[in-house]
């Protein structure tokens, strides 16, 4: 096993390293079925995967081609979002579990100790990447890094997605965020249950959404609803911003508009409530549309404005078989009526 130390980070501060794989053989090719987080080592979300390439070619991370005497390249970044350390037990290494009790004569703590271990934590996640040719295995990278407060003696990342105060160069937007994929769900666009508002700074003319304050929007699937899904299946949908994505553009007081817009599209299994939406929850889906331009369709007037943006899937937009079936080159349209407060 691989290990990757990241240098000590306060929180609301990142580090971003490279992770190189080579593949040696000068005449087979390499197949990987996917490069990604063990799902259960990275549930609070402290690590993110920001691109792989193959060469200085974008890849997916599922079904990756690694030619001969090429190399597979991640970057991937450590962003703590607490002072929680990491439970965890693998690659002889135990944090986060306390030591198995012993009788002992009770002494009072060092004060020092106290006071680290109310202001340091261990964060740690496991990539693995699952080769399939020319030979079956498994690589495993372990991640760790090891957390502070921030500058301002912050012990969490920023406010919960979906906090909004207006003023300050601050708007919020609460109201409706409707996604229609006929493809997917037919009969028109379809409400989703969005947690929280949309932040949107504004300074003069100029426009930023950090897609990392966009809440969590959710629908609904259910096997009654949508005839593709296998009889008794039900799942949820979960659009939120992509993580260390911001889109910017221009207010000019009457219309919005926002490039380089990204939102991150998962789908776990069974009927997850908004408030147990974390950034490392397993998921069966786990794509990020970016590039996309939200534009104003009714103009701010009376408080209100209507947006709307509209992108085309890829051929195999998810690397699932089954949603791949319905979703690959699927049309998606996403509006927002409601109200935008300064």
């Amino acid at each position: 096993m691989r290990t990757e130390t990241f240098a000590t980070t306060p929180i609301t501060e990142s580090q971003t390293t490279t992770i190189t794989v080579a593949n040696p053989s000068e005449s087979a090719a390499q197949r990987l079925l996917i490069a990604g987080f063990d799902p259960a080592t990275n549930s609070a979300g402290h690590f993110r995967i920001d691109s792989i390439m193959v060469g200085n070619q974008s890849v997916a991370n599922k079904d990756i081609i690694i030619p001969p005497q090429s190399v597979l390249t991640l970057r991937v970044t450590y962003e703590p979002v607490n002072l929680e350390t990491t439970l965890a037990n693998y690659g002889g290494w135990v944090t986060g579990v306390p030591s198995r009790w012993e009788p002992r004569v009770i002494e009072p703590e060092p004060s020092t100790a106290i006071e680290k271990k109310e202001t340091e934590a261990i964060h740690r996640a496991l990539l693995q990447l699952i080769y399939d040719e020319p030979k079956p295995g498994m690589l495993y990278v372990q991640l760790v890094g090891r957390a502070v407060p921030g500058p301002e003696g912050e012990i969490v990342a920023g406010g919960r997605p979906g906090e909004c105060t207006p003023g300050d160069g601050d708007a919020c937007y609460t109201g409706g965020f409707s996604l229609d994929i006929p493809q997917l769900v037919p009969g028109g666009p379809k409400d989703l249950v969005m947690d929280g508002a949309v932040r949107i700074s504004i300074s003069g003319g100029a426009a930023t959404m950090r897609m990392d304050d966009f809440p969590p929007a959710l629908m609904y699937l259910r096997s009654t609803d949508i005839p593709q899904l296998p009889s008794g299946v039900s799942a949820t949908l979960i659009v939120s911003g992509a993580q260390g994505k911001v889109a910017t553009g221009t207010f000019d007081g009457s219309r919005l508009e926002l490039s380089d817009v990204a939102f991150r599209i998962r789908v776990v299994l069974g009927e997850v409530a908004p408030a147990d939406v974390t950034p490392g929850m397993s998921a069966i889906v786990d794509i990020v549309i970016d590039k996309l331009k939200l534009s104003t369709i009714e103009p701010y007037s009376g408080g209100e404005i209507g947006l709307h943006l509209e992108t085309t899937l890829s051929a195999a937009p998810t690397g699932n078989e089954l949603f791949d079936q319905y979703l690959g080159g699927a049309k998606v349209f996403v509006t927002m009526r409601g109200q935008l407060a300064f």
